[in-house]
């Protein structure tokens, strides 16, 4: 079954955003002046009141005065609860409307942390395997795979490597979701020669190894583990140059997937899909899977993770020979947002988010988010995926001084208008085009340190706008889809844009 989240990028934008006549505004990708830093580490303005905005002011009555001084309180920085503006013209043939509520922290107060890429290490996927899994009687330690897997991945790999050039031959007709990026004959060949030198050294059989613990467990291996209820178990590790990933799927031949609810309503559609096979309904509610999912979360120490997106869901098996749903639920994917508003944004469609970046800007590139999907259903956690695990280091400032409301609006409305529909619709002014800003919502994101391997964990804007996604009434009511969104620097103005690496081997 083919995934349907579809990263989109424009590979001419440069230079068609190059061919554009000179805005008024500059648009900013990276100031390249320390403004970033200057601000992070700056110390934050305190207010007059002397009553902290941390402490409950009634905590101490007058005639009692605390033992310890009063640490000067932080300023609070407040925004709009609403940004509305109708009709703007902001190219010859491109308007621009707002509606949307703006959200924000409650408490008025915007930290900045320091955080570095914390590896997963084999005691760590064994605290998650022992939290999770029963205790084994026996265990099945797949050292490799055999030649007839491996060749088969070669040949799933090529078929998808034939469709798009045939997509691409017939003039991109038919599947406007389709990654325009491709495939680049370079790599398909460096996949095709690691595939054909795994399957030269790779056994016809694999072999069995008893044992009653998961000690013998080791990263980028599948375990199958065989248990008293003679239900089977799989962990699945990738650890790649980008990835730092762990998995672990319950009553699953091989490894386990989340099947979300608007996947399936979506297949539904296509004939070619038998969704009877995936899909499991199931009467479990929101309300008693959240119970479930904070009991196992606690049993994992992570019960410091927000919800950012929930929906039934179903896991389903991904077997070398077949794919079939084994329970009905919900999935859920959590993030450590350090006390912001959650949003997700699984990938940026716009374009935009390419232009003028040049080598070098790598402050504007965030790392992927410190995330976890966890499947629930009536017996508990049955499927958990973590990956981009990050430890703080410190928090650089408690409230760092983020740009004014206003400033933010001309640089969300001028990076709209400069490069992104310009760039898109270049020399086909006489197709009138209607932008819409739907949701905004001040959160952080994490971006890398210059010259470093730590991270910042910035205030961010994220600005989700109708643009050119294929239904932008479903991508607005679907907050699991991909859409067209902006992402500006809450403290510098700079535009964010992902950085997009592949790993120098497949996923195993």
């Amino acid at each position: 079954m083919k995934k349907h989240i579809i990263i989109i990028l424009l590979a001419s934008l440069l230079l068609l955003c190059a061919c554009q006549p000179t805005p008024e505004t500059e648009f900013v990708i990276n100031k390249g002046d320390n403004v970033l830093e200057q601000k992070l580490y700056a110390t934050p303005e305190p207010v007059a009141d002397t009553v902290s905005l941390h402490e409950n002011a009634s905590a101490a009555p007058e005639s009692e005065p605390a033992n310890e001084p009063t640490a000067e309180p932080v300023k609070q920085q407040l925004f709009p609860d609403r940004w509305d503006e109708d009709g703007m013209q902001i190219r010859n043939y491109v308007t621009l409307s707002i509606h949307t509520d703006v959200e924000t922290r409650a408490d008025g107060l915007y930290p900045a942390y320091r955080t570095q890429e914390e590896p997963l290490t084999e005691d760590r996927i064994m605290h998650f395997a022992e939290a999770l899994l029963s205790k084994p009687v026996e265990l099945e330690l797949i050292e490799a795979k055999t030649k007839q897997e491996l060749q088969n991945e070669l040949q799933n790999y090529l078929d998808d490597v034939a469709e798009w050039e045939e997509w691409v031959a017939n003039g991109k007709q038919g599947d406007e979701d389709r990654d325009e990026t491709g495939y680049d004959p370079e790599e398909v060949k460096r996949m095709t020669d690691w595939y054909m030198n795994e399957i030269k050294h790779a056994p016809d059989t694999l072999d069995v190894v008893p044992t009653s613990d998961y000690s013998s467990y080791r990263i980028g291996q599948i375990a199958r583990y065989r248990q008293e209820t003679g239900d089977s178990a799989v962990i699945a590790s990738t650890v790649t140059e980008v990835w730092n990933t762990v998995s672990i799927s319950k009553r699953c031949s091989h490894t386990g997937y989340i099947y979300w609810e608007h996947y399936y309503t979506k297949d539904k559609t296509d004939p070619t899909i038998d969704t009877e096979r995936y899909w499991k309904d199931s009467a479990l509610s929101r309300e008693d899977a959240e119970a479930m999912l904070k009991k196992g979360l606690d049993r994992l120490g992570l019960n410091d993770f927000e919800i950012r997106f929930a929906e039934r869901a179903t896991l389903f098996d991904t077997s070398e020979t077949s794919t079939a749903g084994v329970s009905g639920g919900w999935g859920f994917r959590l993030v450590r947002a350090f006390g912001y508003p959650t949003i997700d944004v699984p990938y940026q469609v716009c374009g935009v988010l390419e232009f003028g970046s040049g080598d070098g800007f790598l402050s504007n590139k965030p790392i992927r988010d410190e995330e976890i999907e966890v499947f629930v259903d009536e017996n508990g956690i049955e499927y958990f995926l973590y990956g981009g695990q990050k430890k703080v280091l410190q928090q650089v400032n408690p409230n760092v001084e983020l740009l004014p409301f206003d400033d933010m609006q001309r640089i969300v409305k001028n990076a709209l208008s400069v490069c992104y529909p310009s760039a898109r619709y270049q020399g086909r002014e006489n197709r009138k085009i209607a932008l819409e800003i739907y949701r905004m919502v001040l959160t952080t994101r994490t971006l890398r340190v210059p010259d470093s391997d730590d991270f910042y964990e910035v205030p961010c804007w994220v600005v989700l706008f109708d643009g050119f996604s294929s239904n932008n009434q479903e991508t607005r009511t679907n907050p699991g889809m991909s859409h067209d969104a902006i992402i500006i620097n809450a403290v510098d103005g700079t535009v964010v844009f992902y950085e997009r690496k592949t790993s120098s081997v497949p996923n195993r």
